[in-house]
């Protein structure tokens, strides 16, 4: 089975962070996908990198200071990138997410919360309707951050693994890493230098790196002990993947 995962879904020729873009990539035979998560105002989850919805809508409004009702029939189909090809494409909550993965047990979630909603409105604010929200796929999906304490205390609150971001290849985060034993750590591989010829796979957690559309690339990575490698463009990555990868 492929440890590609798709980024935002199937992100290279759809929107990103849609059902559409999820569906996709899992029709393709992606066995794992990541989306983000950011908390509107009153409390409801939505899949969304960004806490503005500017870049995907079109439209100058901050989640985190929005209602779900104001925002949920707001078209994020991109139109910078694709027109009007798909304004159809609307704003997901995470519960319409959740509600078709229940469907494809045999797909990883790797489900990202976003500082910009722990900022704005606090660290349990976020975790408890995003727990809540994450049950019927509790057995088969990841909870990411770049925030180690609201990370470790989602760990305390509930059986989900936990996955950090780390944004540097610094032996402090490594110390800390192997203090607070998160079950992933995910990093950009432009922060990694392969001068260093480090053995991934013995480490205590599972590396996650993204993200590439290069199979070549992807390949290298996994041989190196990385578990896990994001890509933009997983139908098309899939096709090159080893079986024996």
């Amino acid at each position: 089975m492929s440890r590609l995962v798709a980024h935002r879904g199937q992100k290279h020729n759809l929107p990103e962070n849609s059902l559409e873009s999820i569906a996709e990539a899992i029709k393709c035979g992606a066995s794992a996908v990541e989306f983000d998560v950011q908390l509107t105002a009153d409390s409801i989850p939505v899949v969304c990198h960004d806490a503005n919805l500017r870049r995907t809508a079109g439209i100058d409004i901050d989640i985190t200071r929005s209602n779900f009702s104001e925002i949920k029939n707001i078209s994020i189909g991109e139109s910078s990138r694709f027109n009007d090809q798909y304004q159809s494409v609307m704003l997901p909550s995470l519960q319409n997410m959740v509600s078709m993965l229940k469907e494809s047990p045999q797909v990883t979630a790797f489900v990202e919360l976003k500082d910009e909603s722990f900022n704005a409105l606090g660290i349990d604010a976020v975790l408890q309707p995003v727990i809540s929200a994450l049950q019927p796929i509790r057995k088969h999906c990841v909870v990411i951050a770049d925030n180690l304490s609201a990370l470790l205390q989602l760990k305390q609150l509930s059986s989900l693994p936990i996955g950090w971001i780390i944004h540097r290849w610094h032996e402090d985060d490594l110390a800390t890493a192997r203090e607070r034993q998160p079950d992933y750590l995910v990093v950009n591989r432009k922060y990694y230098n392969h001068k260093k010829n480090h053995d991934f796979s013995k480490d205590d957690w599972a590396w996650v790196m993204y993200e590439t559309c290069d199979p070549q690339q992807a390949i290298s990575l996994f041989r190196m002990g990385v578990s896990y490698v994001e890509t933009a463009d997983i139908c098309s990555m899939l096709k090159y993947m080893p079986d024996n990868i």
